[in-house]
């Protein structure tokens, strides 16, 4: 019984750095970006596109939805891994779909940004002279 309750604490304390590791860590990297973001933004203010939005709105749902899981799990001693699996499911499946529309808009020669300014004129082109014929 003892062992169980050593390795239990064993594995929180590490469980717990390694989560306080990476979570240094995605904050670091995160304010780089902020700030690289703040210094190509500073000219254009309130352009936050909806796939931003939605990025934000996702990463809320999931540190709330993390959050509650541990309250759960700490009053209960159980995880419902069927609804976690489900939440983390959905949130990468739309962050998926998310991809695969800015990839093609890239592909397709559309602006890369989430916020997209007026679009360009149509270039004009001479007709080739067989046309008409």
């Amino acid at each position: 019984m003892m062992k169980t309750i050593i390795v239990a604490v064993v594995a929180w304390a590490i469980g717990a750095a390694l989560g306080v590791l990476l979570a240094r860590a995605a904050l670091r990297h995160l304010r780089h970006k902020v700030r690289d973001l703040r210094r190509k933004l500073r000219g254009e203010k309130g352009k936050m596109g909806v796939m931003d939005k939605v990025l934000i709105l996702e990463a809320v749902v999931l540190i709330a939805y993390t959050v509650a899981d541990l309250a759960v799990f700490w009053h209960t001693g159980a995880e419902p891994t069927t609804l976690t699996a489900c939440v983390f499911g959905v949130c990468g499946l739309e962050n998926g779909v998310m991809g695969w529309i800015k990839t093609s808009k890239e592909k397709a020669g559309a602006p890369s940004g989430s916020a997209q300014g007026a679009p360009e004129a149509p270039v004009e082109r001479e007709e080739p002279p067989d046309v008409g014929v």
